[in-house]
């Protein structure tokens, strides 16, 4: 089978999924998934600047939103209030200190996190669908061959919960997402259904919010992928990768209830 170019698979990701992972079933080398990496990195790290005020304001509200809890708490002993709102104002210099010292090593390590905890990421679940597909459909496909096509995906949407990205980790996602933030002025922006509700206080909300359009579009191409991987219908590829995507999906509903309901 002729070799199908790099460029040629981003346009199949978008236009046409059954042909996106084309080769990969006879094997992958390093740039078939280093390529998309540095893609998706890049757009993790340059598009986040465009909105960094914006997320620096939002970290301002929660702190305020958080001590307003803490003081308001008479439950709390007064020296563990005192405790707790000492580390509020630490972090009130931190944004401070973010604001007027960017490019100081100690505002920019983070940066270098995000290349790791992409891979973790997508190691985690390519390892997940491996169990899916090798022990539960008998397969034999390689590790690096599942890493490609879930690191491909994030080409387009991805949840970025977990590495606390909220608007996602996808390089389309965000490229779209990006100045709708910027108009929005807020990175609470998932094109799913929670933008039918005024608020988002409970886990069905929080679960619906995220089915984001892009995440979806991501989690059903890699189903192609996942059926062209083991030979299966296409049908059986998206079931056998939205099953365990919607498991981790209600886990980050439950995370961000809990945590809602920590701010009060």
């Amino acid at each position: 089978m002729e070799n199908t170019s790099f460029i040629q698979r981003i346009v199949n990701l978008i236009f046409t999924p059954s042909k996106a992972f084309d080769g990969l079933v006879d094997g992958v080398s390093y740039k078939d998934w280093l390529y998309p990496f540095i893609i998706v990195v890049a757009g993790l790290i340059i598009l986040p600047l465009f909105y960094r005020d914006i997320s620096l304001d939002e970290g301002e509200y929660r702190l305020n939103k958080i001590m307003r809890s803490i003081e308001n708490n008479a439950d709390m002993p007064e020296e563990q209030k005192a405790a707790y709102l000492d580390k509020m104002y630490e972090g009130f210099e931190k944004v401070d200190d973010a604001r007027e010292n960017p490019f100081a090593f100690r505002n920019l390590w983070g940066y270098f996190l995000l290349p790791i905890m992409l891979l973790v990421m997508a190691a985690f679940f390519a390892a997940i669908l491996l169990l899916v597909g090798n022990f539960g459909m008998g397969g034999q496909v390689k590790f690096f061959q599942m890493f490609t096509m879930v690191m491909l995906t994030y080409l387009i949407g991805g949840n970025g919960f977990f590495m606390n990205m909220l608007p996602g980790v996808g390089t389309l996602e965000l490229m779209v997402k990006t100045p709708l933030i910027m108009i929005k002025e807020s990175t609470s922006l998932a094109l799913s259904p929670g933008l039918l509700f005024d608020e988002i206080d409970t886990f069905l909300k929080h679960f619906a919010n995220q089915l984001d359009l892009f995440r979806v579009w991501g989690m059903v191409v890699m189903g192609f992928g996942f059926a062209k991987l083991y030979n299966k219908p296409t049908a059986t590829g998206i079931m056998a990768v939205g099953f365990p995507w919607l498991i981790l999906v209600s886990i980050g509903a439950a995370l961000l209830k809990a945590n809602s309901a920590f701010m009060g």
